[in-house]
């Protein structure tokens, strides 16, 4: 069967052929073996893989395995660096949405079945919790990808396949396991937390977010203590210290780099922080790796 109406949807201004496929909120990708790629997450990206394994990393999760049939979610502003250790296709579906169930089930009613399991958010573990994909995934993928075959890349359809992936991840999943599956992502107000995991990483200081929200910085952490259970001073820091790591592990920027890109002063003020903060100067941390120190 062929899409009988192509032509329409090439001409159309909803269609992603306007912007010839730059960042569409679907894509699938057909990668080799031994091959590093990387992925920046500018909104919450829901990753399939479909075919083979990789070996992947972002924020304090390092060299973390994902296999054939596993869902991971990716949080917004955070950069996944991956290694294919064996052939693989992998579908990357981009939530340019509130991060939503249906109109009656939100993400913060999650909260409270998984408080008791939530590791606190600086918490380092080896893995964050990868998604199964069960039968309603699975139907839900191959009829994405038999679309996508067939040259449908409209914005419209993209739209409903979004959500009609949220509604079947609440439909289809528990409490339990969808709480810990978005456990980046949870607080009690997901408007404010949405917009501050949408836009934190534009502002230097707290005082600076407080002023993008027409807040006073007292009400502003009043907010944070109730969303967040912690302050904003310290989610912000934490965050910050989590994209830190990576960046250090990954070796791709110098130390001097690194320390421009993250607005300290010295290079002597960013070895401090890492001391305080990740228990090890940046140098110490990549040797420990098996990383050069540059």
């Amino acid at each position: 069967m062929k899409i009988l109406h192509l032509n329409e949807h090439v001409a159309c201004r909803t269609c992603l052929n306007c912007d010839k496929g730059a960042n569409p909120s679907i894509k699938m990708e057909e990668v080799g073996k031994g091959v590093l790629l990387g992925e920046q997450a500018i909104q919450n990206i829901i990753i399939f893989l479909l075919e083979g394994e990789i070996t992947y990393s972002f924020g304090m999760y390092t060299d973390c395995k994902m296999r054939r049939g596993q869902v991971l979610y990716l949080p917004v502003d955070y950069k996944l660096s991956y290694k294919v250790e064996s052939e693989a296709r992998l579908l990357f579906i981009r939530l340019d949405c509130k991060l939503q169930f249906c109109d009656c089930y939100r993400l913060e009613d999650l909260v409270h079945w998984t408080l008791e399991m939530q590791a606190p958010l600086d918490t380092k573990t080896d893995s964050p919790y990868l998604l199964e994909m069960n039968g309603a995934l699975k139907a839900y993928a191959d009829m994405l990808l038999y679309c996508i075959g067939q040259g449908l890349c409209c914005r419209y359809y993209n739209e409903v396949k979004i959500n009609e992936l949220l509604y079947l991840f609440g439909e289809f999943y528990p409490k339990e396991e969808l709480g810990l599956f978005f456990r980046e992502a949870l607080s009690h107000d997901t408007s404010f937390s949405h917009y501050v995991m949408n836009n934190y990483y534009k502002y230097h200081s707290l005082s600076e977010l407080a002023i993008a929200m027409d807040m006073s910085l007292s009400g502003l952490e009043k907010r944070f203590r109730k969303v967040f259970n912690t302050s904003g001073y310290k989610w912000m820091n934490d965050h910050k210290t989590k994209k830190i790591y990576h960046a250090l592990c990954m070796g791709e920027k110098s130390l001097n780099e690194l320390c421009t890109e993250f607005g300290f002063a010295s290079k002597s003020s960013f070895n401090r922080y890492c001391k305080q903060h990740l228990g090890q100067t940046p140098g110490v941390i990549r040797l420990n790796i098996g990383l050069s120190v540059r």
